[in-house]
């Protein structure tokens, strides 16, 4: 009797770890697809605090969320700026942050990384400085949360 409640307790603990890589195996396979889509290849993005357009032109949703995060960091007080899509640093208001008024970004590698978050590596430029976060090598953090992506964090690499 006992063997078989071993063998009851081995299949159902089997069975639940099984669940568990299915659903992350198929988050993966979501986040691959939605960057697969993505065309990036020797696009530049630049913007202007003084002439930042509503909506996005772009047909991807993971592009659309990075240039609304470089517009918020641009004005945060845009109409379309919303904390809950992006890092409420960017919205932080101070004269000594040095906050560009033009930035512009071309994207350079997609990693997918887990639980349907992907690193884009950019090669950025702007006219300010603002915390280090607009010129050189910048990272933005994406989320894939209800079929929409957000940025979730954003960090500079130091070049030497």
């Amino acid at each position: 009797m006992k063997k078989y409640a071993y063998i009851i307790l081995a299949l159902l603990t089997l069975s639940g770890c099984s669940d568990e890589e299915n659903t992350a195996t198929q988050n993966q396979q979501e986040t691959n697809i939605a960057t697969q889509e993505l065309n990036y290849e020797d696009k530049v993005f630049a913007f202007k605090a003084s002439d930042l357009q509503t909506g996005c032109q772009d047909d991807s949703q993971m592009i659309c969320a990075i240039n609304l995060a470089v517009k918020c960091t641009l004005n945060p007080k845009f109409s379309e700026c919303d904390k809950s899509k992006m890092p409420r640093f960017i919205f932080m208001e101070d004269e000594s942050l040095d906050r560009p008024n033009e930035l512009s970004y071309q994207i350079k590698k997609i990693r997918p990384l887990q639980d349907s978050t992907v690193e884009v590596i950019t090669q950025s430029q702007c006219n300010g400085n603002w915390f280090g976060l607009c010129n050189g090598t910048i990272i933005y953090v994406m989320n894939l949360q209800d079929n929409s992506w957000k940025v979730k964090d954003l960090y500079a690499l130091q070049e030497f």
